[in-house]
């Protein structure tokens, strides 16, 4: 066990192996950042917790190599997201709450962006099936609606967009 202060002004307070930070530590910098976790060979690995702007902003998980890559949960601006990161990137499957709106997309992500198959599920308890592309609904997919419409087909930046089927609650067909 050790601490190192920088000339900066952060701090390493944790476990060391032929003098880089391996084991359990603690770092810390002036501008409000901390991680806590595991350490190999001088960067993030294993599991830990990572904290930005005096704890406004969370990451806890697993750290490959110095990145964020597995399993984690990110928290920002009372927004969530759990799932599979790499690279620091949402990517796999997650579930992401949209604090703005309280939206839930639970599915597959690549790079950040809702990508692939999913469902997105509104406040009113409307919700969507089916295909994302670039954070956006396109491709096919079917919306249930809150007031018993339902619509499937097509889709294209967020709105039905060519061949489907619209369902009426009062049970006619367009």
């Amino acid at each position: 066990m050790g601490r190192l202060t920088h000339a900066n002004g952060d701090t390493y307070q944790g476990q060391w192996v032929d003098g880089e930070a391996h084991g359990q530590g603690v770092f810390c910098d002036k501008k409000g950042s901390m991680y806590s976790g595991q350490w190999q060979n001088d960067v993030q690995h294993g599991h830990g917790i990572e904290k930005w702007d005096f704890s406004r902003i969370v990451y806890t998980g697993d750290f490959f190599r110095g990145e964020k890559t597995g399993s984690g949960r990110f928290d920002f601006d009372g927004s969530t997201y759990n799932g599979q990161f790499v690279d620091g990137k949402f990517h796999g499957e997650g579930r992401y709450y949209y604090a703005d709106s309280g939206k839930i997309y639970t599915g597959d992500f690549r790079d950040n962006q809702l990508q692939g198959k999913g469902v997105m599920l509104w406040p009113d308890q409307s919700k969507y099936v089916g295909d994302f592309n670039n954070g956006k609904i396109e491709g096919r997919g079917k919306r249930y609606y809150a007031n018993g419409n339902i619509y499937e087909g097509e889709w294209e930046n967020d709105h039905p967009h060519g061949e489907g089927i619209f369902y009426k609650a009062d049970d006619k067909t367009y």
